[in-house]
């Protein structure tokens, strides 16, 4: 069990391994603007998803280095998400 406390309030989330590389996932608070809750993101900066996700953005102003981080959103039954995060380059 994963336990996130932020402002005084304690979330408790299921352990979940990242499918792609096998590293526990942490929890993170994403902006209030994404509307979401805590989730479980993979922050292995060696994972296969993360590392490959540079080239899966269509559209993005080149040289921008970003891609994703696997994740799981608790409140849509552990359903995986994208998070936009840099890339190394």
């Amino acid at each position: 069990m994963v336990i996130h406390e932020y402002a005084g309030i304690v979330t408790e989330l299921e352990d979940h391994k990242c499918p792609h590389c096998g590293t526990l996932m942490s929890p993170w608070l994403p902006p209030p603007e994404t509307g979401w809750d805590v989730i479980l993101i993979c922050e292995s900066n060696n994972c296969s998803f993360y590392l490959g996700s540079e080239e899966d953005i269509a559209h993005k102003r080149e040289g921008s280095h970003l891609g994703c981080r696997f994740a799981l959103n608790p409140q849509n039954g552990y359903k995986p998400v994208n998070v936009l995060a840099v890339c190394p380059h």
